[in-house]
């Protein structure tokens, strides 16, 4: 599979550059990140490029060419940064636009010129139509042929997938008599979304088995499930789906919980349970390739590592949180919050525990962060933490619901929830918004796609965002 996956600002930076002349051919160029997991591609965009007029050796309603030293400039540039190159172009007249005879005969010429600058250059090429529809093949160099760009995936304020013309949608497991109800809520678009949707959710335990069954009943098509802790006493009475039976063995949480969803789940679900720390590369590789990331974790170096990678792939993250502050058995403070991170084109966690990140970072020696990070997702917590079934439901739900508003935007996204317990109270923290600068996910900041960004993963991650409610 090829996918290009692009924040709403860029997408609406590359439409204005393409469409905004419809009496002409027009070109844009995108610069991106290649990330390859196993037989697919995601070419990950960083920055658009219009082609200014002074640029164009020909423009007419029927062809466009740019001027070579224009073209040499940013494959120069892509060299140097490793980068890849998207080439875009309008036929403004098409619905459901084609590559015309010319493309057909161009492409290849244009990929072949650059496969030195391999190993191996990625580049890509785009057209699309007057009603955005497009066509898009990457150059296979091993293959020596091109092969087709599957879909476009758009992040921020919702996740918008679009298919290539040339591309079938996935119709989805998804039946009308098992989901009329949702269906009358979500619409038939929105259900159809659910059912292909690939959703990656680390931590199986009192809110994560609450968001699974969650997502298994909405009819969602694929889960990955990330969790290396296996099933205690305590256990019982919090995480749904299981067996006492499980608990009485020390089953993984993560298999006892795919079960329970294959016996719950209306539909065929497909869940693969893998019971490795989210920084273990069998962990994080399979997750490279989902829709939407889903953190249930009680760790602040697993949210670290989770907005990291969400960041450098482009994958939309939300995070939930659930704490309560108690003493002698009596109940002072609880609540919990929903985050919702949408790579470029809102805040990360980073922007929003900057200060908690870098503070936490100096005040833990490298002997304990080795330490630390030898337990749980990434690290665990140091001494067990108060924990109630009903306030798990209640956020589980929430982070649900604006899952469910990312994917089929049938409301706006909340990108920040926060729910009081004890005053029985939902609102949004003021300041979730992307800060200027950001380390992390700014401009100046963004971290580069690809497996180096996460090569690190087997080391103590940084930790930091975490923040115990109540």
């Amino acid at each position: 599979m090829v996918e290009i996956r692009i924040p709403r600002p860029l997408y609406e930076r590359l439409r204005e550059a393409l469409l905004g002349r419809r009496d002409v051919e027009s070109k844009a160029f995108l610069l991106a990140r290649a990330l390859e997991v196993g037989g697919s591609v995601f070419l990950l965009a960083r920055e658009v490029i219009p082609v200014p007029d002074e640029a164009y050796e020909e423009r007419s309603a029927g062809a466009v060419v740019v001027r070579r030293e224009f073209v040499r400039e940013l494959l120069i540039r892509c060299a140097l940064d490793g980068l890849s190159l998207i080439e875009a172009h309008t036929h403004p007249w098409s619905q459901r636009v084609r590559f015309s005879g010319i493309d057909a005969r161009s492409n290849p010429r244009k990929f072949r010129a650059t496969e030195v600058l391999g190993p191996p250059f990625r580049h890509a090429a785009l057209v699309f139509g007057g009603d955005e529809s497009f066509q898009g093949e990457l150059w296979d160099p091993e293959a020596g042929r091109a092969i087709p760009v599957q879909r476009i995936k758009i992040i921020g304020p919702g996740l918008e997938i679009r298919y290539g013309t040339d591309q079938a949608e996935p119709e989805g497991a998804a039946r009308r008599e098992i989901y009329d109800r949702q269906i009358r809520a979500l619409g038939e678009a929105g259900q159809r979304l659910l059912s292909g949707c690939a959703v990656g959710l680390v931590g199986a335990g009192g809110l994560g088995s609450m968001i699974a069954q969650a997502l298994a009943l909405l009819g969602v098509g694929r889960l990955i499930l990330v969790d290396p802790d296996v099933l205690e006493p305590s256990n019982a009475s919090r995480v749904v789906g299981i067996r006492a039976r499980d608990v009485q063995r020390g089953r993984r949480k993560v298999t006892a919980l795919a079960e329970g969803l294959r016996r719950l789940a209306p539909h065929p679900l497909q869940v693969e349970a893998l019971p490795h720390p989210v920084n273990d590369p069998r962990a994080w590789e399979a997750l490279l390739g989902v829709d939407v990331l889903i953190g249930a974790v009680d760790s602040a170096a697993a949210r670290a590592f989770l907005n990291r990678l969400a960041v450098a792939t482009l994958t939309p993250y939300l995070d939930g949180g659930v704490g309560i502050r108690a003493a002698e058995g009596r109940m002072e403070a609880g609540g919990g919050q929903v985050r919702v991170v949408r790579p470029g084109a809102g805040f990360c966690l980073m922007c929003l525990d900057e200060e908690a990140w870098e503070r936490s970072v100096e005040e833990m020696d490298a002997e304990r962060r080795a330490a630390q990070a030898d337990r749980g997702y990434i690290r665990g917590e140091p001494v067990p933490h108060p924990q109630v079934v009903f306030l798990n439901g209640v956020v589980a739900h929430l982070l649900v619901w604006e899952f469910v508003k990312l994917m089929t935007g049938v409301a706006p996204v909340v990108p920040y929830v926060y729910y009081d317990l004890m005053a029985q109270r939902v609102f949004a923290p003021e300041g979730a918004t992307p800060r200027p600068g950001c380390l992390a996910c700014s401009p100046e900041g963004w971290l580069a796609g690809g497996r180096e960004v996460l090569s690190e993963a087997g080391q103590p991650a940084r930790p930091g965002t975490a923040k115990r409610t109540g």
